[in-house]
Formats: structure tokens, sequence, C-alpha cells
């Protein structure tokens, strides 16, 4: 599967055959489309923004919902710190519901307002580790269709997963609306917080590693998970990474903010 960015082939993506990447396969299959929007353009290259560029968007996205929603629901933010961050994400998820149970805000509102919703989630990460640098590289597919389908991950398949991560190989992204243990661990959360969700779900977005990592935990995310008696080699838990494939580097040296991807499928 051939990736262009700008114009250009950027990458190519070699699945594995493992029962995970034919499920991706399979998934992909049945949502692109191949009108040049298959990819979220902004939030693929978010990382590219800057932290002011982020909160722009993050205070723009609000006023966009108070005024859809005729009151100031969201307060926007005087601050910039952990708390004002766990607030605004709990008010997110008031906002979007669940993944496959989405709020009646979400299902009535127009586009606008979807967006500025995911945008609202996509700032508050984005500000909340804003000194992470990383090579590695999300893509994320458009929400902007009917449905954002995905796959629940069966018993074996989470044999697939491993606590390490390697330069050129492709995994499954995220495909939850929630916070994993790590977020918790991050943002001073309890481990019984209420949206907790792990990753559990084959979906459309993937990551891109083009770093080595022996541990994807660290000491004292491991500490935290075993003072809350987790087990975090527990594969089921959904904490590790789920590896589908091989990238080839074509040409990826000229991303920006505002760079375009789109799939071309051989």
């Amino acid at each position: 599967m051939l990736y262009e960015i700008d114009g250009s082939p950027a990458f190519r993506i070699h699945l594995y055959n493992n029962s995970v990447a034919r499920k991706w396969k399979t998934l992909i299959d049945s949502i692109y489309v191949g009108d040049g929007e298959d990819i979220d353009h902004r939030r693929t290259f978010f990382k590219f923004q800057t932290k002011e560029n982020a909160k722009n968007i993050l205070i723009t996205a609000i006023k966009n919902v108070n005024s859809f929603l005729k009151h100031e629901f969201i307060t926007i933010p005087t601050k910039w710190d952990k708390e004002t961050f766990n607030n605004l994400h709990i008010t997110f998820e008031r906002l979007s519901g669940d993944h496959d149970n989405p709020t009646k805000l979400v299902k009535i509102a127009p586009i606008k307002i979807k967006e500025s919703i995911r945008d609202i989630n996509y700032c508050i990460h984005t500000l909340e580790n804003p000194n992470i640098e990383t090579k590695d590289l999300s893509i994320e597919w458009t929400k902007k269709r009917e449905q954002t389908h995905r796959v629940k991950l069966e018993s074996n398949d989470y044999e697939l997963v491993q606590f390490h991560k390697n330069d050129g190989e492709v995994y499954l992204e995220y495909n939850e609306l929630g916070k994993p243990y790590s977020d918790l661990f991050a943002d001073g959360l309890p481990i019984t917080y209420k949206a907790t969700k792990n990753k559990h779900y084959i979906g459309a977005d993937i990551l891109l590693s083009f770093t080595d990592n022996k541990d994807i935990f660290g000491n004292k995310f491991i500490k935290w998970l075993k003072n809350n008696n987790i087990d975090p080699y527990n594969k089921k838990l959904g904490l590790g990474l789920v590896p589908i494939g091989k990238v080839e580097i074509i040409k990826i040296d000229h991303l920006t903010k505002d760079s375009k991807a789109n799939i071309i499928k051989e």
C-alpha cells in the first residue's frame, strides 16, 4: 500500500501475514473511498503546529461549541496546566460520548461542530506534552464519514502484543475515546478514572515507528502499574503495541503542518 504526501510517493507499507494485519487490511478496503480525503491531514501532521497555534485552535474550537450550544458550556482557559487539561478532557468526554455510542450532540451537530469537538481533544493531548519530540508518525484517517469503523481484538490477536518498538515497524494506533493507563499515569489521575480505555480495537489509524525502544513503558510507569496491582506485561490488558507491518521510506523529509497525504492502493 503506497502513500503519497504532497503529491509525491512518501512510503509504502508491507503488511505482515498475521491475523491483525489481515483484519486491518480488510477494514481499510471497506472504508477506502479514494477521493483524496481518506486521511485526516490536519491531525496527521498536527505535531508540526507550534504551541501557540495549538492554543489558538483550541480556543476557536471552544468558541464554536459554545456558540452552537448558545451558552458558555466550556470556559476558555486562562491557565495552561495539568488541572486545566484534565478538566477539559472530562468536558470533551461529556460532549463526545463513547466511540461506538456518541452523544446526541455529535449525532445531530453539523460537521464544523463535530470537528471542533475533535479539535478540543487533539489540542489537549498536544498541549499536555509540548516538549515531547518524536520522529514517529501517526497516520490518522478522516472521521468525517458517516461512521468510523473498527474491529474488536479477539483473544488470539493479543498474542501479537509486544512491549518494545522497532525502527521501521508499523503498529495499530490508539483507536478509542478515553484515556489509557499511560495517560492516567502522566496526568496524575486515579486508576479508577471513569473513561479509562486501553487498546482493544483494530481501527484505521496506525503508527509508523522510526525509533528503536527496548522498553516502551519506563521504570516509573511500571512501578505505578504494580502499585495499582496491574501486571504491565499482561498482553490482554491492551497496554502494548500490535505490529502489522514494515514501512519502506521513499521520501518524508519535507513534511509540514500543511502537508496532505493520500493512499494509492496497489
